[in-house]
């Protein structure tokens, strides 16, 4: 019971602290990202050596891979604010609503500002599960989609483990639908708060227990399954789980509490800690599948990707 209500209250303490700091700034993203971003990311690392719910064990090359991706996250990060700005800047309230194709009453940003938050973070994280399992189910995407999935453990440092190219785009769709539905840039940044907060926890090493939150929150018990080396368990593609339940790929297992094993299921001649290799991915697939093709593999494996 403790070790639920600490969960809970680090959650739900961290979402509270993060609203607090965007109402004080003002909504402006650079001082809520170095007052509270930052440390939070710092804190939820150093948790993972306090509170462990795996033991912290880095393979060769691991942990400078994940430096030079969080490294990269910076910079992707940038070119997204530039790209939020420009689009403001760009449809306003929204491209049906700028050329009025519908009355500017129906847009989100009437709304009050709990209710915009609201539309902004469904709208985002639906786009966010629809960009997502597209990911894993169009073989062109999955080659770039794959150097997220190659880390065997989960971890706050390798959650920004993403091929650039699969990063940006799984980024700036669910931002520009999120636009089209009229919120404000205020409440955008609100939500994207709220979002950063949870997506984090999603990857972190701690042993947290989340009980009846995990039906309605991706939570870090939840995204382990994600993660599973097996398809029929590489599932909950979303961060608020209404669509994994509404579109039936919600996966908690009662059995045990996480997958055997995390990562690809064939990794022979996959740059596992390369970030180079990880980048050539796309470009050298066929030539990784053709040597995994000396290998037999049954059929219902994800080198079927």
């Amino acid at each position: 019971m403790l070790q639920r209500i600490s969960s809970w209250l680090f959650l739900f303490g961290a979402i509270a602290v993060g609203i607090y700091t965007v109402l004080h700034f003002n909504f402006d993203p650079a001082p809520i990202a170095t007052h509270f971003l930052f440390p939070y990311y710092a804190i939820c690392v150093v948790m993972q050596y306090i509170w462990p719910e795996q033991p912290n064990k880095f393979e060769r090359g691991e942990l400078l891979n994940d430096l030079i991706h969080n490294a990269a996250l910076v910079g992707i990060t940038s070119f997204q604010t530039f790209f939020v700005h420009s689009l403001v800047a760009m449809t306003g309230a929204g491209l049906l609503f700028k050329y009025g194709a519908l009355p500017d009453a129906y847009a989100a940003h009437n709304l009050p500002m709990w209710g915009q938050v609201v539309i902004a973070y469904l709208t985002f994280d639906f786009m966010f599960y629809v960009t997502h399992r597209m990911a894993h189910d169009i073989d062109a995407l999955w080659r770039l989609h794959s150097v997220h999935h190659c880390a065997h453990r989960l971890s706050v440092l390798n959650a920004s483990r993403a091929h650039p190219v699969d990063l940006i785009w799984r980024r700036l769709l669910p931002i520009f639908v999120t636009f089209q539905t009229g919120v404000s840039p205020e409440a955008f940044v609100m939500s994207g708060m709220i979002g950063s907060v949870l997506a984090t926890i999603t990857h972190m090493n701690v042993a947290f227990s989340f009980g009846p939150l995990n039906y309605i929150i991706g939570t870090n018990e939840i995204h382990r399954w994600h993660h599973s080396d097996k398809l029929e368990e590489a599932k909950n593609f979303s961060i608020f789980m209404l669509w994994d339940r509404l579109f039936g790929t919600y996966v908690y297992p009662a059995d045990r509490p996480r997958p055997d094993r995390l990562g690809l299921f064939n990794e022979n001649h996959y740059p596992l800690h390369n970030y180079l290799g990880q980048l050539l991915v796309p470009l050298k697939w066929k030539q990784i599948k053709a040597r995994q093709a000396q290998v037999a593999q049954p059929a219902t494996t994800r080198a079927a990707h």
